[in-house]
This record gives C-alpha cells, structure tokens and sequence, in this order.
C-alpha cells in the first residue's frame, strides 16, 4: 500500500492511531498485495465509524470482544491472495485472537510456521487455499491450538512431528484432507491425547493404520483414498467414542478384527474399495446406532451375518461386490428405516426373503448378479416408495407379480436376464414416474401396451428389452417428454413399420431394433436427425432404398442396415458423415458402385458390404482411409484392380474381397500392413501373376486365402516368415515350384488347401518332391507316370463319351422337362427329377440359395428330399482349362463333398448346370 493510502486511512478513522488492534490490521491489509487491497478495503473503510468502541470492530469479518479487542477474523471466500508469510504472522500480535480463519481464497506459498505460536489462537482454518510444501512440525506440538484445518490445499511430503509433541499438544480437530502427503501415518499423531477428528483422506499415505492408546478419544476417524495398507489394528477398538470410521479407497488387508461390540456409538462404518478377507464379524449385531454401513467391493466371504437384523439404525446397507454365499438373511425385514440395501455382486443363493417387503423405507433394492431364484415374492410390491429395483443377472423365474407393474413411485426397473415370463399388462402406465425400463433376456410375451410412455411425468429415458418373444408394434409414445436415450428391442417378433414419432425422437442417441419382423421402407422424408447415433435396423424385412437423408445425421457413429432387402445405389451422401465408425449394409440387394465419398469418412473404423451387387472398381479413396481396421467387400461383382495403395500408417486388421472379379496382380503395398493385418481373403477372383514377395512382411497375418484365382509361379519364400499364420489356402490356381521354408508341415496338416496346383511341388506322406528324387527314382516315376497319364487319358475319353450320350440324350427330351439323372450315380434319385425341378428348388438361382462364389460359378443349395442336402453349381464353360469331369472333381474336393452320389450338366450355350447330390450336411472349406 502507498503512504498517500495509509495517510488516508489514518484521517479517515482518527480513533484508529491509538488503536493497537487497528494498526495491526492496517497493517495486515498493507501487506497484502494491491488486487486484495481493494477487495478489503471499500467495506473496511465503509465501516470504519460505525462501530464501539474501536471503528475496526466493524470492519468485515472481524468479531470483537466486549473491551474491544480482535477475538476472531473470518475472512474466508473474499478472494484474497499473495504469502501468508508477511501479512498472517503480523495477526499473531492480536493479543486476544482465539480464531483465524482465511479459508477459501487464493494464499499461496507455504504455511507460516509463526502461526503456531500465536499467544492465543486456538483455532486456524488455511483450508480451500493453494498453499504447498510441508507442514511445519510446530502446528503439532503448539500450546494452545485446538482446532487445525489445511485441507483442500496443495500440500505434500511427508508428515513430521517433534518426538515429545503428543505429550504436550491439545489438539482435538486435525483436518488434512485433499492434499498431497505421502508417507506413512506417524504413531505420535494418533497418539495425540485430545485428539477427536482426524481427517487424513485424499492423499497419498501409504503404511499401515499405527496403533491407537488405551485412553482413545477419536470421535471420528476417516482415512479414505489413500494407499494405506496391512491390517485394520485391534486397537482401535480403544476408541470408544468412535462415531464415523470412514476407511474406503485404500489396500487395507486381511480380516476385520471383532471388535465392534468395543465401538458401540458407532453410526457410519465404511470399509468400501479394499481388500478385506474372511467373514464379516457377527459383532457387528452389537452397533445398535449405526445408520450407514458401506462394505462393498472387497473379499469378504461367507454369509452375511444375520446380526445385521440387529441394527435397526441402519439406513445405508451395502455390501456389494464381494464373495458373500448363502441366503439373503430373513432377519433383514427388522431394518424398518433401511432406504438402501445393496447385495449385488456376490454369489448370493436361495430365493429373495418375502421379509424385505416389511422394509417399508427401502428406496433401492439391489440384488442384480447373484445365483437367487424361485420367483419375485409378492410382498416385494408393499415397498411403496420403491423407486430402484435392480434384479437382473439372476436365475428368477414365473411371472412378475401385478402389482409391482402399478408403483407409484418406481424409476427404474431392472429384471434383465432372468428367466422371467408372462405379459407386460395395461397397468405398467401407472408407473409415472418411470425412466429406465430393462426387461432383456428373459421369456417375456405378448405386445407391448400402446400407451407406454404417454403418462410418465418426466418421460422415459431408457428402454431395453432385447431377446424376448415380444410381438406386434412399437408403442408410438416411447418418446413423450422428449428424454428417450435408449430404446433396444433386438431380438424379437416385433412387426410392422417404425412410428414416425421414433424416427424425429431427437433426443434418441441409441436404437438398436435388429432382428425382428419389420418391414416397409424408410421414409426419404426423414428429416436432419443430431440425436441419433449408433442405428442398428439388421436382420429385419425393410425394403427400397436406403434416404440418403442419413448423410445429414452428423452425429451417426454407428449405422447397421445390414441383412435386410434394400436395393437401389449406396447414398453418395452417406459420406458426410464425419463421426461414422461403423457402416454395415451386407447381405441386402445393393447395386451400383461403392461411392468413392465414403473416403470423406476419417473416422471410419468397419466397412462391411458383402453380399450384395455392387460392381465397379474399389475406390482408391477408400483403401486410403487411415481409420479403417475391417474392410469386408467379399461377395459382390466388383472388378478391375484392387488399388495399390495400402500404406505402413494404417491399421488394418482384416481385408476380405473374395467372391468378386478383381483382376491384375496382388498388391505389393499389402506387404506395407506388417503389423496390423490379421486376416487377408482375397479368393475367388481372377487375379493373376506372381504372388508378391512383400506378403512375407505381414507376420502377424493369421488367416491368409488366396484360393480360386489365377496366381502363377512359385510361392515366395519370404512367405515363410510369416509365424503367425493358423490358416492357408492357395488351393486352385497355377502356382509351381517348391514350399516356403516351413509350410510343408502345413501342407501335410491340411492338404486341401494346396490343391489344384499341378505345379507345386509339396512334401507328403505320399513321398517326396519329384525334382528332389534320384535318377534311377525318377526314371521309375516317369514310367508310372506315363502309365497314369494312359490311364487317366481313357477315363476321360471314356467319360466323353458319356457326355455326348448325355447331351443327345436331353436334346431328345422336351425343353421344360429334360430329366437329369445323371451318369454313374450310386443314390437312389428322384426318378422325375427334372431342370426345371432345380430352377424351382433354388428359385430360379435365387440369392437365398447361394453359399459360396468361385472363379468357374457360384455354388447353390437346396433341399429335395427331407435329410438329403444338394448342392447345385453353375459354371462358365468358357473358363475351363481342363476337361468337365475334372472341373466338377476339383469342385467336390474344394467343397469337402464326402460322397458323390451323381451328377447331371445341362449345357445351354456357354454355360452349364451340375447337380451334385451329397450324403453329409457339410459343404464348407
């Protein structure tokens, strides 16, 4: 302060000159720095002649005595800031100030160590500051302080105390909270005679809890959020006095000792978030006054004692989340003040005591992830004031009893997976008051009351209930009160079309409705949508195309469509969508080409379109995307090359474009995916060339397929660094040459996949590699092999013949009933079995039908006699490479086909149909 504003002061306030209490806190304002000067200063000087017999008595936050002396100054949440080294030692010279308290401002620096020598303060309050460094040993061993609070500060280290300080110190109140201390808990400190309150939670101590003396006079004890550990001493049970025992959030160990019949003013008890053993001691009957008691999350075993009935204080009982057995104590319906009861998350067995309706208090009810059964006891429902009932995760079972559909006063009902059944009555709309509904997994029936959500007070919020048998539409008022979140109903026999009510819910974020029976198409109308964001519609009945309105529903992360029959053009729009995570639209209908917009989405974790008829090229833009983890294109009519252009940043876990007709070379740049890439099918395509080197680099790829095209050449060597790999299949092209180091063994394990390469040289049981044998052996091979080569060239001419008998054979025949038994079968065919009778059973080559795509066709199958599976196949005589007999061979091998039982081909034109009959259900690679 400048002498013009001290001179000030003292003309202002005459009195003040010969007032030793006003030069002193003059002098206190002095040394603060200027913005707190003028924070104090207007209401001091306001004051100042306001006041008897000293003009400070006035000023704000001072308290004087009778004669005029300062005996307090409260101070706190002015907003004062700077030291306290200067400006609080000078409040030292009051020399009648009992109480200091500067709380709840802006001090920073470190505490004064003078304050402890205050002549006559008894009380200083530093809490809610910023001060830090340690705390001075002197507060400790000070004369006449009482009442010490520095909590919410920025103080650390460890805390000291002079070894002869809890002989001589008073202190009853040490409040140290919020701060952070390290160490452990000095014995001296708990072995302060006075003490009454120590409060040490929010720090770091570590150690264990020190032993406390026999004349004990802690009230209150909390030590929460810590790392103390080792074992709760038995010498606490010298504290008599104890109140409030607040011990949570630390790595407190081993048995509760059983001491609480030692403690009996006890009312709050929390040993929550430890790691607690053994049973919970019966003792704890003996707390006749306790209100709260927080046990959960640690790993208590056993039952749970049945003395808890004792206490009929209690209004807090949580004992969750650890390893209690038996039964749900039935002496717990004494506790008629109990407003929460928490069991959940223990191994609880037995049925749900119908005692607990006598709880009339009881608000929550949490007994959810436990093994009770039998079913919800109707005297539940006298729980009026039941506002939480949480009992999923169990093994109920019968129907919810009717009244428990009507309380008044019921927020959130929670009876997920169980084994619940019976109908959701009419009745469910009295519960007004109700947010959160969740009914999942359970056996539930019938539809759903078309007024559920018109009368709730505040609206519902959450809506869940997924894998029942639940049938008929979607109540159009789910979202009145505009709060609905969630609304999750997979898994059902729901119909019908979406209410246009659900559709502009803008405050839905979830909805997730697949597999059920809807249908009809979306509205192009929709409008913009910024609530929704994670749409899951699969496995449903919705037709025509998908609006491209969605592109406007900025805040889509995750859009399912998947498994439905849209057809018509992937929206161009779709690639607005900046937040888009997930986007599945296989197995529908879809044509055109892949928008190359889709690569506007940066965030764009899983792209799956399989199934469906899109053709074109892959967009560049899209396998340029650094998001992207799942890129699923198999099963679609895409061609030209697939873009060389996959880079080191990526993360890529899975690429599966099989089933298309993508042409050219494999990409080198796949080799650049070495970290990240699990899982590569690029089958059934038309790819050709030399396998690259560089797919050696991917040697965390476990799946690998490249089977069904047209590689050439030998399989790189490099390829033989690739560890992780669980899966080949090369089978079906013309590769040559030998193995990789290593795979041989994989030849040998699963043969069928390194089939329909002539050229390719594999170690077998069979024998060794041909160019590996000796001269005198391959000259003997030679000789058996042109003996092969004789024989092999009769059959085929022999199964020419066939052929040609065959197709003069059907040219005979009408044209809609051209019989097609075939050559050589060993099973008992329909006699009538006809073309025609195939076009039927696959509905004209249907998309239904199909189960597999390969270079030479696409594999069908169908049922025509009950038990018996076939498979029909067409192929495009225009590809062969090798005479029928064969490509049909090679196509039973490929397909594990265990018997041929016959076949029939039906030329028209260029292409051909060759039914297969199979024995076994197993037509998979």
């Amino acid at each position: 302060m400048s002498p013009f504003l001290l001179l000030f002061l003292l003309v202002a306030i005459p009195l003040a000159t010969s007032d030793t209490s006003s030069s002193i806190l003059l002098s206190f304002l002095a040394a603060l720095p200027s913005e707190s000067q003028q924070l104090l200063l207007p209401s001091w000087r306001a004051n100042a002649g306001n006041s008897t017999p000293g003009p400070h008595c006035a000023f704000l936050g001072v308290t004087c005595s009778t004669v005029g002396a300062v005996a307090a100054l409260n101070l706190s949440g002015v907003g004062l800031s700077g030291e306290l080294s200067e400006s609080a030692s000078l409040l030292c010279t009051l020399p009648e100030l009992s109480a200091l308290d500067l709380s709840s401002n802006n001090f920073n620096g470190a505490v004064p160590a003078t304050l402890a020598a205050c002549s006559g303060v008894t009380t200083l309050v530093l809490a809610d500051n910023r001060l830090s460094g340690g705390i001075p040993p002197e507060l400790f061993s000070s004369l006449q302080l009482r009442d010490v609070d520095l909590s919410f500060n920025a103080l650390a280290g460890e805390i000291l105390m002079a070894p002869s300080s809890a002989d001589k110190s008073v202190l009853e109140f040490v409040d140290l909270k919020n701060n952070s201390l390290s160490g452990a808990i000095p014995a001296q400190l708990a072995a302060l005679p006075e003490l009454r309150h120590l409060d040490l939670s929010m720090n770091q101590l570590s150690g264990p809890i020190p032993d406390f003396p026999t004349q004990c006079k802690l009230e209150s004890l909390q030590l929460y959020n810590n790392e103390i550990a080792g074992e709760l001493p038995r010498s606490l049970s010298n504290c008599g006095n104890l109140t409030v025992l607040f011990l949570s959030f630390n790595k407190i160990t081993g048995a509760v000792p059983d001491f609480f019949a030692s403690l009996p003013l006890l009312k709050k008890l929390y040993l929550d978030d430890n790691a607690f053993t053994g049973e919970l001691p019966v003792s704890i009957g003996e707390l006749l006054n306790l209100e709260k008691l927080v046990a959960s999350t640690n790993r208590f075993t056993g039952p749970v004692p049945g003395s808890i009935g004792k206490c009929q204080s209690l209004t807090t009982l949580r004992l969750n989340a650890n390893q209690f057995t038996g039964s749900i104590p039935r002496r717990m319906g004494n506790l008629s003040r109990l407003e929460w009861l928490s069991l959940k998350d223990n191994s609880i067995t037995g049925s749900i005591p119908l005692e607990l309706g006598k709880c009339k208090e009881l608000v929550m009810l949490e007994l959810h992830n436990n093994n009770l059964s039998g079913i919800i006891p109707p005297e539940i429902t006298e729980l009026r004031k039941l506002q939480v009932m949480s009992l999923f995760k169990n093994r109920l079972q019968g129907p919810v009893p009717a009244a428990l559909w009507q309380m008044p006063d019921m927020e959130e009902l929670a009876l997920y997976n169980n084994s619940l059944s019976g109908e959701v009555p009419a009745q469910v709309t009295l519960m007004r008051n109700l947010t959160e509904f969740n009914l999942a997994f359970n056996n539930f029936t019938g539809e759903l009351p078309q007024a559920l959500g018109l009368n709730t007070t505040q609206g519902l919020v959450r809506i869940d209930l997924t894998g029942n048998n639940f049938h008929g539409a979607i109540p159009h008022g789910l979202c009145t009160g505009g709060r609905l979140n969630v609304l999750d109903l997979r898994l059902n026999q729901f119909s019908g079309s979406i209410p246009g009510e659900i559709l502009k819910c803008q405050s839905l974020s979830r909805v997730r409705l697949g597999n059920n029976q809807f249908s009809g198409i979306l509205p192009s109308d929709l409008g913009i949508n910024t609530g929704w964001s994670f749409v899951e519609l699969s496995g449903n009945r919705f037709q025509g195309r998908i609006p491209g309105v969605f592109g406007l529903w900025r805040n889509l992360t995750m859009l399912d469509l998947s498994e439905n029959s849209f057809s018509g053009p992937i929206p161009r729009e779709l690639g607005a969508l900046s937040n888009l995570g997930t986007l599945r639209l296989s197995s529908n209908k879809l044509s055109g080409p892949i928008p190359k917009e889709l690569g506007n989405c940066k965030s764009l974790v899983r792209l799956d379109l399989e199934n469906n008829f899109l053709n074109g090229r892959i967009p560049a833009e899209i396998i340029a995307l650094g998001s992207l983890q799942n890129l699923i294109l198999s099963g679609n009519k895409l061609t030209g090359q697939i873009p060389d252009s996959f880079t080191a940043k990526q993360g890529l876990l899975e690429v599966q474009l099989g089933g298309n007709s993508l042409e050219g070379a494999i990409p080198s740049s796949l080799g650049n995916l070495q970290v990240s890439l699990r899982l590569l099918n690029i089958s059934n395509n038309r790819l050709n060339k030399q396998i690259p080197s560089s797919l050696g680099n991917l040697q965390n790829v476990e799946t690998l397929d490249l089977s069904e095209n047209s590689l050439s050449g030998p399989i790189p060597s490099q390829l033989s660094n690739m560890d992780a790999l669980t899966f080949v299949n090369v089978s079906f092209n013309d590769l040559s040459g030998q193995l990789p180091n290593g795979w041989d063994k994989r030849a040998q394990q699963a043969p069928e996949g390194f089939l329909g390469n002539p050229q390719l040289c594999i170690h077998s049981s069979n024998g060794p590699c041909f160019r590996n044998l000796s001269r005198k052996n391959r000259l003997r091979n030679t000789h058996i092999i042109v003996a092969l080569i004789v024989s092999t060239l009769a059959v085929m001419a022999s199964g020419l013949c066939a052929i040609h008998y065959i197709v003069k054979r059907s040219q005979s025949l009408a044209a809609n009933r051209v019989s097609i038994r075939g050559l050589d079968t060993t099973e008992e065919l329909p006699e009538d079995l006809t073309y025609d009778d195939i076009l039927r059973a696959t509905d004209n080559w249907s998309e239904k039908y199909v189960i597999g795509r390969g270079r030479h066709g696409t594999v069908y199958r169908t049922e025509f006699a009950p038990g018996r599976l076939r498979a029909v196949k067409t192929i495009d005589l225009s590809l062969s490479k090798f005479p029928i007999e064969m490509k049909i061979l090679n196509m039973v091998k490929h397909r594990n086909i265990i018997k041929m039982e016959g076949y029939c081909i039906r030329a028209t034109g260029r292409s051909a149909a060759i039914y297969v009959g199979v024995n076994h259900h197993r037509l998979a690679r």
